[in-house]
């Protein structure tokens, strides 16, 4: 069957998943207590078609749709518990198997088949394949990078192989982010506008920028808020961009201000105000002003109607310029702005802001020396009247008139 035609039959078979998912979830303790498997068999359910209906769900979830999010977890232990009461002999067959390494590297337990395996089951899988899953879903990040790096993707069917190349990503990406580059694009390539490649995306996009290669960078992030700019992940993407960007090995230039406002400018008009507005943030926070004024200028001029997003970004205006020339202006700006519209961290930055533009037009104080704590205080005017003895000051002042008068006589 084609995957279009398969994508077609499983959102049917969506309804029926979620909804017993729901009544199992929703039954309790009673509902979910352990019976015995042989009393459970089911010899006409299909494993493949019951990943299928968790794909289904995925592709919700990088739609966006939260309430397919929430049900991730509950549906993976009621397909879980559904393998569990398959006919053995299922197993046998190469695509179910399959159907269960993909279940294990899409966030399912692999202690479902440890159970199985207990019990006699032969999965017709390769077996580092397969104990690599198995280690990977339960969180053995050593035991799985050594089993999973003796597979090679290419050679799996691209509906599993995209799945495998991620994790052999993610498991080498804190080691060797540079070497996990041609994973993460092999997953790309291999399930595009899946939640793999979502996911893949998510991850690669701000490693390469940390290795330097700003191009790749862009276009990783153009893909991506092209592509999944509604999903649930998006927004955290968005804060990851804005925080690359407006870091100072990005931005070492003036004219590289253009270059990002072109990237910028090619996104939807939501993603352009959210993106314009978490770099003014970001620049700001990360000391990176000049670069915050630009963020929030563009962002005013791009016509916002949304009323809560124009005062943040008066803040992070007035705040940029607040340790500048513009001092004043800042501190007017600030004060303007509405700090009960405000969430409690940017309320903390706008009263940070003030007092840093009050402080520039503050005199300079001398600093006191640590020893002048322990010396008396001798006051510089009314001396002569708190001295006891007035006389002894006739000499000095003597002395300091003969210089004035010398001073007075020289030629310079």
């Amino acid at each position: 069957m084609p995957a279009r035609t398969a994508r077609r039959t499983g959102t049917s078979l969506l309804k029926s998943a979620l909804l017993s998912a729901g009544l199992l979830v929703a039954a309790g303790p009673l509902a979910m207590a352990p019976q015995p498997v042989s009393a459970q068999m089911i010899s006409t359910a299909d494993p493949d078609l019951m990943v299928l209906e968790l794909q289904i769900l995925q592709d919700e979830i990088i739609k966006g749709n939260l309430e397919a999010y929430n049900l991730l977890q509950p549906s993976l232990i009621v397909i879980g518990r559904r393998f569990l009461r398959l006919d053995r002999e299922l197993w046998k067959q190469e695509k179910n198997s399959r159907a269960a390494i993909s279940f294990m590297l899409s966030g399912g337990s692999g202690s479902v088949f440890q159970e199985l395996a207990v019990q006699g089951v032969v999965f017709n899988a390769d077996p580092n394949l397969f104990a690599g899953a198995m280690a990977y879903s339960q969180g053995n990040r050593q035991m799985a990078l050594n089993l999973l790096l003796k597979v090679d993707p290419l050679t799996l069917p691209v509906a599993v192989a995209g799945q495998v190349a991620l994790a052999q990503a993610i498991l080498i990406s804190n080691t060797d982010p540079a070497g996990a580059q041609r994973y993460f694009d092999l997953a790309r390539l291999m399930m595009p506008g899946t939640l793999v490649e979502e996911s893949a995306l998510r991850r690669q996009a701000p490693m390469v920028a940390e290795l330097g290669d700003t191009q790749k960078f862009e276009r990783l992030s153009r893909r991506y808020l092209f592509q999944y700019s509604t999903s649930v992940f998006a927004s955290e993407f968005r804060d990851t961009v804005a925080d690359v960007i407006s870091g100072s090995e990005y931005l070492k230039k003036e004219d590289e201000w253009d270059r990002v406002f072109q990237l910028v400018s090619e996104f939807d008009a939501e993603s352009q105000n959210i993106l314009l507005l978490r770099l003014a943030k970001a620049a700001l926070v990360s000391g990176n002003t000049a670069f915050a004024v630009k963020g929030s200028e563009a962002f005013l001029e791009h016509g916002s109607e949304n009323a809560e997003q124009i005062n943040e970004a008066k803040l992070y205006l007035s705040a940029a310029k607040a340790s500048g020339e513009d001092w004043e202006e800042a501190i007017t700006g600030l004060v303007d702005v509405k700090s009960t519209d405000l969430s409690p961290e940017n309320q903390l930055l706008q009263i940070s802001a003030i007092a840093m533009a009050n402080t520039i037009r503050e005199w300079p104080q001398p600093e006191t020396p640590d020893a002048s704590e322990y010396v008396p205080y001798v006051p510089k005017v009314g001396l002569k009247s708190k001295l006891h003895n007035v006389d002894v000051l006739n000499p000095f002042e003597d002395a300091l008139n003969d210089a004035d008068e010398a001073l007075k006589e020289a030629e310079f």
